[in-house]
């Protein structure tokens, strides 16, 4: 390490021990307890609630004038005033009413700096992205991963993913709008989000830092509760050039932020103390590369949901004209036209992973069966009472009851899987999908993998009953994950979803095949 270095150095230690110091005992023992996961859920009483909205609107009304966040109030107050817009920053600044009062000021700053005045009131969708923020959302920088031990978003970027040329504003409104988008989920809202910034080999940062400044200015402007912020880096010199940015965060934050120096394995072990597991992130499996596969995913569902709100901003609520390609709904009798065959394919094959999802994954699911209909040219249309020739145009929000409700009515129906049946499967496999059959690599095969050696030891000394129960066990987690047991069917171009029962006889057979010596002669 060179002479400067070892300043540098010097400098990051003092910045995060000052942050310690200028706490109480009290409050030291408080940001440990967020840092590890283990503090007290927030207690969302009505009166709590109802007392801090007044807080909030009196700590406003002293601060707002001449802000921007007076300019979007005259816009649309509605918009501005909505109680769940005002709640989700409460979340975030865990009920202290004037850190969420200055938070809004700086968020309504922030928006208008990166989308302009005519977006102020508007939430920002994938319509609003230019080709640079595009390219940069696509390049997998910045990704939602998982979630933490204590059920906490993580948000993992890598420096060493940005893209040269491309504007630094195309970064914050891409992170801009990954954090919104993770904060849909009140679940975000309320366990609040873990930063995971890797620098590790090949994914060091290449622009020496830059930037670092306006991202964590812009992450504290967001109604995000940050329980803690994880560098993660093999060369110090690379935790270094973010100190400009550390110095920048308030001292309760600082007293959350840890640096991880070491090898890909190493940092990963480290960051597993804090709950972050390394299944969680997006690396490929026993390596050190990141993945995209599941990020391009969210990606292109993010984009079926906002073209699905395009398609139903028309002005249009009544048709006399029908096409194949349209779901029809006629007074309660069941429709064979083209639309409605394939929307129940969809249903079937789509039921697992929509029953099992949190609702803001239901919602992006229904959305993006809506998007593949309107990109078949199809419409959602309910036939007007006593008339064979007049068909209402169905909103997008009615579009998306009707499918929800199908769902319901799926659920309600005998499981085929349980009978042993199977279904065909035309679109790719999803992330958490176990995918049967030699080199098949997934998320999903990589967790099937993880469980199995865990629980080796456990399933060997059981007898054949208690066997069966860490079998199901296994099919239980996979599935709670989203995921699906699919055998790939290279002469018709698609997959098989197998039965449960298959699924069992499958990771039985790896138990097996776990345990066996291996065959090869030692040669030495």
């Amino acid at each position: 390490m060179t002479a400067e270095e070892m300043r540098k150095q010097q400098e990051m230690d003092l910045l995060l021990s000052e942050a310690m110091n200028t706490l109480t005992f009290e409050e030291r023992q408080e940001q440990q307890e967020v840092l590890h996961g283990v503090e007290q859920e927030i207690a969302e009483e009505c009166i709590i609630i109802e007392t801090a909205l007044k807080e909030l609107d009196n700590h406003l009304i002293r601060i707002k004038h001449g802000t921007v966040y007076e300019k979007a109030e005259t816009m649309n107050p509605e918009y501005v005033h909505a109680r769940a817009f005002r709640i989700m920053f409460l979340r975030g600044n865990r009920y202290d009413t004037k850190a969420s009062a200055d938070q809004m000021l700086k968020f309504f700053a922030q928006k208008e700096k990166l989308f302009g005045t005519e977006k102020l009131v508007q939430d920002i969708t994938l319509e609003d992205f230019d080709e640079d923020d595009m390219a940069v959302m696509n390049a997998g920088s910045i990704q939602l991963a998982g979630r933490d031990r204590s059920n906490r978003q993580i948000v993992f970027a890598s420096p060493g993913l940005r893209l040269k040329g491309k504007p630094l504003r195309s970064e914050l409104r891409t992170r801009y709008y990954m954090c919104m988008s993770g904060l849909e989920s009140q679940e975000t809202q309320l366990k609040g989000a873990v930063n995971v910034a890797y620098a590790v080999g090949a994914y060091k940062d290449k622009n020496e830092g830059g930037g670092y400044l306006e991202h964590t200015y812009l992450a504290m402007s967001l109604p995000i509760h940050w329980a803690s912020n994880h560098f993660v880096c093999s060369d110090i010199s690379q935790h270094l050039v973010g100190s400009v940015a550390v110095a920048a965060m308030p001292a309760k934050l600082r007293s959350r932020f840890r640096i991880h120096l070491g090898s890909h394995l190493e940092c990963l072990y480290l960051l597993s103390t804090y709950g972050i597991l390394p299944q969680l992130l997006p690396f490929s499996s026993n390596s050190d590369e990141i993945t995209f596969a599941s990020h391009l995913h969210w990606v292109q569902l993010r984009v079926a949901s906002s073209n699905s709100a395009e398609q139903f901003k028309s002005n249009e609520t009544m048709t006399s004209s029908t096409s194949i390609n349209d779901v029809l709904y006629i007074g309660g009798k069941k429709s064979n036209n083209a639309g409605n065959q394939r929307l129940r394919v969809l249903v079937k094959e789509l039921a697992q992973v929509y029953d099992t999802g949190t609702n803001e994954k239901k919602r992006t699911v229904v959305d993006a069966m809506i998007n593949q209909v309107t990109k078949n040219g199809g419409r959602f249309l309910k036939q007007v009472k006593d008339s064979n020739a007049q068909w209402e145009i169905l909103s997008l929000d009615d579009s998306r009851a009707k499918i929800t409700q199908a769902f319901r009515n799926h659920r309600r129906r005998p499981d085929e899987s349980k009978k042993g049946g199977t279904s065909f499967i035309q679109d790719d496999p999803m992330p958490d999908d176990v995918i049967f059959g030699k080199s098949q690599r997934s998320r999903g095969n990589d967790l099937l993998t993880h469980l199995i050696k865990n629980r080796a030891e456990e399933y060997d000394s059981l007898d054949r009953g208690m066997k069966v129960k860490v079998v199901d066990a296994i099919v239980h987690r996979i599935k709670s994950e989203g995921g699906r047991f699919l055998q790939p069917t290279p002469e018709f171009g698609g997959w098989l979803e197998v039965s449960n029962e298959m699924a069992r006889s499958r990771i039985s057979k790896y138990f097996r095949n776990n345990r066996r010596p291996s065959t090869k002669k030692n040669n030495a």
